[in-house]
Parts: C-alpha cells; sequence; structure tokens
C-alpha cells in the first residue's frame, strides 16, 4: 500500500509539472497577440488610410505568426519528452524552469524584434532567444536520455535518440544561420535572413523521412493512462 501511495504521489508530482509548464505556454501565446494593438480609427477616415494602418501592422502579425508557431513545436515537443517520464529529481525541475525562462521572453523579444523589423540588433536578440529556447530543450532531452531507466522510459533504440536530437536542434541551428546571414549579406538584402524560419517544416519533414518511422515506444506510465 505504502509503495502504491508513493507511486501515486509521484505521478501527481509529474502532473503538477506539466500543468505548471502548459500554464506557461498558455500564457506565452496569449501575450503574443497582446503586444499587438489595434489602430485608433479616427472619425472621418477613408477604408484606403484604414488599411493602410493595418499594413504598417504587417511586421508584428509576420512576427506573431512566427512566434506562434514556434511555441507550438516547442510544447509539441515537450509534450512528446514528458510523455517518457516516470520519475523525477531537482535538476529535472531546474532544467525545465530554464527552458520555460526562454519560452516566457519570448513574447518580449517577439515584439521588440517585430516593432524594429528593419534593424538588426532586435532581430539577433530575438533569434538568440529562440535558439537559447532550442539549447534548452536539448538539454532536458539530453538528461532524459542519460538517465532514461531511472526516470524516463522509452529512447531504448539508438536510431530514436539520434533523430530526437536532430530534431531538437533545427530550430536553434536555424535561428543561428539567420544571425549569420543577416552579418555576411549586404545591407540592402539583409532581410532575407528573416525567411529563414520557414526552412524549419521542411528541414524537420527531411529528418523524418532520412531516419524513417519513428521506433520510439510510448512509455509504460504513459500506457497506463491510456487504458
Amino acid at each position: 500500500m505504502s509503495q502504491l501511495n508513493n507511486e501515486l504521489k509521484k505521478e501527481f508530482q509529474i502532473e503538477r509539472m506539466i500543468l505548471f509548464t502548459d500554464a506557461v505556454f498558455a500564457i506565452a501565446i496569449t501575450l503574443l497577440v497582446i503586444e499587438i494593438k489595434p489602430p485608433h480609427i479616427h472619425v472621418g477616415m477613408s477604408n484606403e488610410q484604414i488599411l493602410s494602418q493595418l499594413s504598417d501592422l504587417n511586421p508584428l502579425f509576420i512576427g506573431f505568426i512566427v512566434s506562434f508557431f514556434v511555441i507550438a513545436i516547442y510544447w509539441r515537443s515537450h509534450h512528446r519528452l514528458f510523455s517518457f517520464i516516470k520519475d523525477y529529481d531537482d535538476k529535472l525541475i531546474w532544467l525545465n524552469f530554464l527552458f520555460l525562462f526562454t519560452i516566457i521572453l519570448m513574447p518580449f523579444s517577439s515584439a521588440y524584434y517585430s516593432e524594429h523589423f528593419g534593424y538588426n540588433v532586435p532581430f539577433y536578440f530575438y533569434c538568440c532567444n529562440v535558439a537559447a529556447t532550442g539549447f534548452a530543450n536539448y538539454a532536458l532531452l539530453a538528461y532524459i536520455i542519460k538517465h532514461r531507466g531511472k526516470i524516463a522510459d522509452g529512447f531504448d533504440d539508438l536510431r530514436s535518440r539520434q533523430l530526437a536530437r536532430w530534431r531538437t536542434l533545427i530550430v536553434p541551428v536555424i535561428f543561428i544561420l539567420g544571425i549569420l546571414t543577416s552579418m555576411l549579406l549586404p545591407a540592402k538584402i539583409q532581410t532575407l535572413s528573416r525567411l529563414l524560419p520557414i526552412l524549419i517544416w521542411p528541414a524537420l519533414t527531411i529528418l523524418n523521412k532520412s531516419f524513417g518511422p519513428k521506433s520510439e515506444k510510448i512509455a509504460p506510465s504513459t500506457k497506463r493512462k491510456l487504458k
């Protein structure tokens, strides 16, 4: 009975960590759109003037869309990763907090970059934020893989571990490339570096196909929940 109580308490604590993480993700995504302030329409403004006001918000909407899907990718990755968790320790908790710190910073970095779209420093700041999130996510993955069997089940297959590592690195690598290309390209075409995030999805598709069907097994703890 005591062992059963300990297991239930452990599962409850893991659920608390997951629910807290989901709340932070939800807040971050909500803050993204709050940063876009609707333009004020004055009496007597023509439709052309109103449309012009909306077009001035294009950089903000682009930043919102990119950041929304980047956060969605990281939430999906975290959701998949924690389906393997069966136990936890202090280091896992702090690694998760480090990851969440970079997530909750994203609405600010996204707004800073979007409102100053033509400047390089805000773009670098935003890219560093997204890259830091990717590397924090990689640190979580590496720790879970290292302690598989102790705090997590799954990742027994070498190929699945390699796929997970490469998938985790795709996003930060692309945003670092964004910084490098912005530094190397001539000033007139530096805005092309802002388009690099669209490479995330084809890169993930190519990576999945190159590794073939996923070989990851559902963790026993997840199997119990699915029954």
